[in-house]
Parts: structure tokens; sequence; C-alpha cells
């Protein structure tokens, strides 16, 4: 990365491409920057071309151990944010994403949009509410209505109170949390 550290100001695309970033508050003055604009993290392997094998051999390891490090911090931080798909959702983001790419190759895919899309956020608290007592059901034993709804009454009722200060309802809190029960 040092090697090509001053390309972002010799490189008329890159310039360009720096030139965006330094307009929207980041500062880029080396190619590490700029792709610290896209990625989290970079990581270099260089492989040779021809000639030393035992050196291609050691490096392609290096470079399979760096996917392979990469995939599973990936998976953790999926796991850890509950952001991992099944393997239907996985297909209709391929899906989505072979339908966009065929279509057009300059402009990035939106995974947020695709999301949106399979399942969009409900308009009304009743909505939420239901939304949430599914996932609840997902991941609990209590597959009954009235047991689900049960164990949210406390979390449900906490919202509607707090939805009534944050809006200025009139009325005693016992009474609005009475109503709630």
């Amino acid at each position: 990365m040092d090697t090509v550290a001053g390309a972002v100001g010799r490189d008329v695309s890159y310039r360009e491409y720096s030139e965006y970033w330094n307009s929207h508050g980041k500062s880029v003055e080396t190619m590490r920057d700029l792709l610290g604009c896209y990625y989290s993290s970079i990581r270099v392997v260089c492989i040779p071309r021809k000639g030393r094998y035992m050196l291609v051999e050691e490096q392609v390891q290096k470079l399979h151990l760096e996917i392979d490090s990469a995939c599973k911090q990936s998976y953790d931080a999926k796991r850890v944010s509950r952001m991992l798909a099944t393997s239907d959702e996985l297909n209709q983001y391929l899906q989505a994403a072979f339908d966009h790419f065929s279509q057009n190759l300059d402009i990035p895919f939106n995974f947020l949009e695709i999301a949106f899309k399979n399942s969009p956020i409900p308009r009304d608290f009743g909505g939420n509410i239901l939304k949430l007592a599914v996932a609840v059901q997902e991941v609990q034993e209590t597959a009954d209505g009235p047991g689900i709804f049960k164990k949210l009454s406390v979390m449900v009722a906490s919202c509607i109170i707090l939805d009534c200060a944050r809006h200025g309802l009139k009325g005693k809190l016992q009474e609005l949390h009475a109503s709630s029960d």
C-alpha cells in the first residue's frame, strides 16, 4: 500500500474520487484513505507471477487464511447483530442483485432497499406489535398467541406510556397504565 500511496494525486480517476470524499468531509490523501471510504478493512497478500513456486504456494495459503478469517468475522458480526440470512432470504438477495447488475453495472446494489421490500416496516403501532409477536413466536417455545402477548404486555405497556409522555397526552399515568392492561 505504501508504494501506491501517492496514486491519489497522480491518477485522474483516483483524484476525482479523492476530491469527492474531501468535499464530503473526509480527508483523503493516500490510497489507503481512499479505500477506507469504501471498505472497513484492507489486507493485501502479494502473489508472485512466475518462477518462485514455493513462494506462490505459501502466499496462496496466506490468502486462503485471510479469506477464511474474514468470512468468520463477517459471520460472527452478522450473528451478533441478528442479521444472518436464511437460504430463502439469501436467494431473494441474489436474485435481486442479479436483476440489478444485469441492467446496470455502474450503480451499487442497495441491500437495504431489498430488505425493506421483503419485510416492510409496519406503519402503525399495532402492526409493529404484531411483527414483534411473530418474531418472539419464532424464537420461543410458546406457540400460542395469548402466551406471547402476556410475555409482551409489560413492554407494550411501557411503550404506550412512553408514547403518551412524548406526545403530551393528558391524564394520570396510573389511568393510562390501567387502560393499557
